[in-house]
């Protein structure tokens, strides 16, 4: 699997928004006096559910199509 740069700028970029958000949210709540403070919350888009849920799938698909272990390992040969 190759990840490229701008799928890691993008996910830094995202996180780094969702850090400002948390930060003024908890700002906000502490003028209130409601709000937890230690408590993050990370939202999915609907087209990256979608991805999470087929790399889930194909991953199963694969574990259970695929050789196991113990089958590709070929028998050692004894010399007598």
């Amino acid at each position: 699997m190759v990840i490229t740069d701008y799928r890691v700028q993008s996910v830094l970029r995202t996180y780094t928004r969702q850090l400002q958000r948390s930060k003024l949210l908890a700002t906000g709540g502490r003028d209130t006096g409601g709000a937890d403070t230690g408590a993050e919350k990370v939202s999915i888009s609907g087209e990256g559910k979608r991805r999470l849920m087929m790399d889930r799938m194909t991953s199963q698909v694969f574990g259970k199509i695929g050789p196991k272990q113990d089958d590709s390992v070929s028998p050692a040969i004894t010399a007598s």
